[in-house]
């Protein structure tokens, strides 16, 4: 298998209180800011319909990884292969969380729900959309009249 690398430019940047890890309860209860660079502003259009969002960051302070971990670092939980956890570190320390839109403003987008640490540099973000989402979208989307709402 022949794979080429990939590079991204991140289009923003979050703000938060979390300069280092911690309880992952408490920081998807914190409020964050997700800081998206001004030229990709236009890109917000039509976001205030959505309550959640997928937000996509690199990992920036992953320090390397291991094909098999315990899950959330609890030793009394046997290892599984880091596919199969949400472990940080990873070969593409890549984050993917569903947030929630509590407010939007210019470029900058409050959310609660987000485990990045502050100063994480954001790749993308994208609509959470059930009928594309979530196992019951995807079983909707086996019947071909299915149509899913607007918004």
């Amino acid at each position: 298998m022949n794979l080429e690398p990939a590079t991204f430019t991140p289009i923003g940047v979050v703000h938060c209180d979390f300069g280092e890890p911690a309880d992952p309860k408490t920081m998807r209860n914190a409020l964050c800011t997700l800081e998206i660079d001004e030229k990709y502003q236009g890109a917000l259009v039509g976001l205030e319909k959505f309550r959640n969002i997928f937000v996509i960051y690199h990992i920036h302070r992953a320090l390397g990884y291991d094909l098999q971990v315990h899950p959330m670092g609890d030793e009394s939980i046997p290892k599984r292969g880091l596919f199969a956890t949400r472990t940080p570190r990873r070969p593409n320390p890549i984050g993917l969380t569903v947030v929630e839109i509590l407010n939007i403003e210019g470029n900058k987008i409050t959310v609660t729900g987000l485990d990045a640490l502050d100063e994480s540099p954001i790749l993308d973000i994208k609509p959470y959309e059930e009928h594309f989402d979530s196992p019951k979208g995807v079983e909707a989307e086996k019947n071909p009249d299915y149509r899913p709402s607007e918004g």
